[in-house]
């Protein structure tokens, strides 16, 4: 059942957030509960996601965490029913579970390409095929695929990353045909560079990290990199019910990447 008592725009809502334990996942999950709605916090680190549900439990609303691997079948079969037993329903599917590892077409292995592949796109096709069928039978719902600006752009040394992030989008677009008619929203969000802990780790293990770091601010409008709240509030439009009429979009919060 419900138990949440944080009053807000998705008061009554249930929110499953993978890739919820840190960076752009956490603050997504903390400001879905800050609005009301219960929040099922997906990952694979126990301490990172105890830790939290904690922040959002002191801070008045009501979240659990659910320890699973994303990337296998049966563990999202069994998540989604785990949702479903705990929170009674399921309003709100936000696919953030994400990897990105350096490497040309040249020296990326097939084993990482596999495995960038199953993480970011495996993982949001799982998810939502055992969750999708629960939100049409509602008759309403938001699918947030959260993809990347290199999704949408080449970047250097990221060939596997950007395929991935580029079939994202395409999930996302063919989601929206097949199913906004039945009161289910898709969209996708694209962030440019947002600073995480996997991002932080990118520069810190580059051979010249304030190099690294200066080409992503040399990619931008701002004279600054996103924050993951940032793209929480992005996220926050898309679960909102009453934006209806925003389905099968792609927005880019990059700082103005795709402008240059």
């Amino acid at each position: 059942m419900r138990t949440t008592t944080a009053p807000g725009r998705l008061a009554g809502q249930v929110a499953l957030v993978t890739g919820a334990t840190s960076g752009i996942g956490e603050a997504i999950a903390r400001r879905f509960a800050a609005e009301g709605a219960c929040v099922a916090v997906v990952g694979r680190n126990t301490d990172r996601g105890d830790a939290v549900v904690r922040t959002i439990d002191q801070a008045g609303g009501t979240a659990q965490f659910f320890a699973a691997d994303v990337t296998r079948d049966d563990a999202v079969g069994s998540l989604v029913q785990a949702v479903l037993q705990r929170f009674g329903t399921l309003d709100i599917v936000v696919n953030n579970a994400g990897l990105s590892v350096p490497g040309t077409v040249v020296d990326t292995t097939l084993q990482r390409w596999d495995q960038v592949f199953s993480i970011n796109v495996a993982s949001a096709y799982l998810v939502s095929h055992h969750a999708m069928p629960h939100l049409l039978a509602r008759g309403s719902g938001s699918v947030i695929n959260i993809s990347s600006e290199a999704g949408l752009k080449g970047l250097k040394d990221r060939a596997a990353y950007c395929a991935a992030k580029a079939a994202l989008v395409g999930l996302t677009k063919a989601m929206a045909v097949d199913h906004s008619g039945d009161g289910v929203r898709i969209n996708c969000i694209c962030p440019g560079t947002v600073e995480t802990p996997m991002v932080s780790r990118l520069i810190a293990e580059h051979a010249s990290p304030q190099a690294m770091k200066d080409a992503f601010l040399s990619r931008r409008l701002t004279p600054y990199l996103g924050t993951p709240d940032d793209i929480a509030e992005a996220a926050l439009y898309f679960a909102l019910p009453g934006n209806r009429y925003a389905t099968g979009a792609i927005l880019s919060v990059d700082g103005g990447s795709l402008a240059r």
